[in-house]
């Protein structure tokens, strides 16, 4: 059977912003306030958005054979199952051969009965949001699971879904070196294929950050984010996890391939409430659009008729409601392509970078003196940035920038 592979990577995702409950450091698109009615209605439009992006002529031309991975993301996906049996009849004709298909889900939503479900609508990959084990942390970041039902939800989706992806946070208020230990370990025991390793975050919009603000809760120190994260690196990569992004280790052959067409300027559609797209061009700086935050005004939304018209911003503004980065160029392609990149194990094509922007690269004394200590690489080709760099990988792109210069000015 072909896989995914033997065609160009179109990636899908599917923003489903409904929670039971809302976590105080979240900043996504989510509410906790809808009904059934709301949600039903959601869910029809999500069906109505897919069809219309798959009408336009251009992008069936490009991407033939279909999506190469969807993911469902959120909110929390995991409230629904049975609900999603009309976006897959769409959405499953549309799935190349061997396609990946990931479905966010909190440890209290697991149920054999759901896990089946999801199973026969087609969802391959679960990413779960388990965030500790330790319960002083769940306490913290106000988790509605216990570490014991964690526990039994990896377990009962294991047996369904050797996919199984989870989320761990580090850098929670109270957290000790040990616990984070401890976390880590138990993962590794459970045996977690995947794991989303995240730093804590005080968004300004959230709960947590106005905790901050009062002085209620105090954010970990740089020294001991780096602490933990070093920590990280080290169990894992003696555990055999590869390191693949910053944020990401997985056991070889495990890597989600949907994470990988964020990293690496590959097409992608994003549909729902907050979610967001990008068509790449590989010529020019691609298209970004995005989706506003509400699901009521992506409910109320009336869809336009694309019939013969291009896919271009005026296009996508007027049918999907969506907001297109109309100011994009090549200098916002080339910052995006190195922020992302530089902080992956497969680094970025530097030559073809520079060739696509008509730039030359004259490394910068700190650039130069990362090349010259191997906290830089070019090989082939590829640029690369040692790994534990990546947690500087900002740092990095700053000096990159200021290390290239417009071909026609030498």
């Amino acid at each position: 059977m072909l896989t995914a592979s033997a065609f160009p990577a179109l990636g899908l995702y599917v923003h489903v912003p409904y929670c039971a409950a809302l976590c105080p450091y979240c900043d996504f698109a989510k509410t906790a306030n809808f009904t059934a009615e709301i949600q039903q209605l959601y869910l029809q439009q999500l069906v109505a958005h897919l069809r219309a992006w798959t009408s336009i002529a251009s992008l069936r031309s490009k991407y033939p054979a279909g999506f190469s991975s969807v993911f469902l993301g959120g909110g929390t996906p995991s409230l629904f199952a049975a609900e999603y049996q009309p976006l897959f009849e769409v959405l499953t004709p549309l799935l190349q051969p061997g396609a990946e298909v990931s479905l966010e889900a909190n440890p209290d939503d697991i149920t054999a009965a759901r896990l089946q479900m999801w199973q026969q609508l087609g969802v391959t990959r679960l990413s779960m949001g388990v965030q500790t084990f330790q319960p002083d942390g769940l306490r913290v970041l106000k988790r509605v699971h216990s570490a014991a039902a964690a526990h039994h939800a990896i377990a009962a989706a294991l047996a369904v879904f050797p996919a199984l992806n989870i989320d761990l946070i580090y850098g929670w208020p109270g957290q000790s070196i040990a616990a984070w230990t401890a976390d880590l370990q138990i993962a590794i025991a459970l045996g977690i294929r995947h794991l989303s390793l995240y730093s804590l975050t005080y968004e300004g919009r959230t709960p947590l950050a106005r905790q901050e603000t009062r002085g209620v809760v105090q954010r970990a120190s740089d020294d001991h984010l780096a602490d933990i994260y070093a920590v990280a690196c080290e169990l894992l990569g003696a555990a055999g996890y590869l390191h693949e992004e910053v944020s990401n280790w997985s056991l070889p052959g495990a890597a989600c391939q949907h994470n990988w067409l964020y990293w690496q300027d590959q097409s992608f559609v994003g549909i729902g409430a907050g979610a967001h797209g990008y068509l790449a061009d590989p010529h020019g700086p691609g298209l970004r659009y995005a989706y506003g935050r509400s699901d009521r005004t992506f409910n109320q939304h009336a869809l336009t008729s694309l019939t013969d018209r291009p896919l271009d911003a005026p296009t996508l503004s007027s049918t999907f409601g969506v907001t297109v980065d109309q100011g994009r160029d090549l200098d916002a392609w080339l910052t995006e392509l190195v922020g992302s990149g530089l902080r992956t194990r497969h680094g970025i094509a530097l030559d073809a970078a520079l060739h696509r922007c008509h730039l030359l690269f004259q490394p910068t004394p700190v650039l130069q003196h990362g090349l010259n200590t191997g906290l830089l690489s070019i090989d082939a080709g590829q640029l690369r940035l040692a790994p534990q760099e990546w947690f500087r990988e900002a740092a990095w792109c700053v000096e990159f920038l200021g290390s290239v210069t417009p071909a026609n000015t030498l």
